[in-house]
């Protein structure tokens, strides 16, 4: 069986492969090869964030949770026009043939949501540590003071 080391296989299959007993670990010690590594040696786990957009900006503007972590946010709007939370990707670059990309799984974009609303997404945060960007990516939220941004850390 070959393993994949990708973000976006990580969030589609981890229901599946949890609720199987796989290992989802694709780490420069794991079978899968050395697509990622982890600094801390702690993955997974579980992290809940309420997060309060408005039209001004996140709060918290910074979540962190460990790599494959299951993760519940809540996004409630608390603003007077629709806002979403879109997660980026960074890069991974590297020489040894894996994705040079990594994502969030598509779970983690939130919204738009009209005022007074909230949602709750659940997801599997990726393994590839770092820090992803995300933002609210509405027309209106991108002008002035850079728009409303955070950071999701994955440690």
């Amino acid at each position: 069986m070959t393993r994949l080391c990708g973000a976006r296989w990580v969030g589609a299959f981890a229901g599946f492969a949890a609720s199987a007993g796989l290992g989802l670990a694709c780490d420069a010690t794991s079978s899968g090869g050395p697509c990622t590594t982890d600094q801390d040696g702690i993955s997974g786990g579980s992290a809940s964030f309420v997060v309060t957009v408005t039209d001004t900006g996140f709060s918290p503007k910074i979540l962190k949770a460990q790599n494959l972590a299951q993760v519940s946010l809540t996004l409630k709007n608390s603003g007077t026009r629709p806002h979403d939370l879109v997660v980026g990707c960074i890069a991974t670059p590297n020489d040894n043939g894996c994705p040079t990309t990594s994502c969030f799984p598509d779970a983690s974009t939130v919204g738009p949501l009209s005022p007074d609303a909230s949602v709750t997404a659940t997801l599997v945060t990726p393994n590839p540590e770092g820090i992803y960007p995300f933002r609210s990516d509405v027309a209106a939220d991108g002008e002035g003071d850079g728009g409303l941004t955070g950071q999701f850390i994955v440690q």
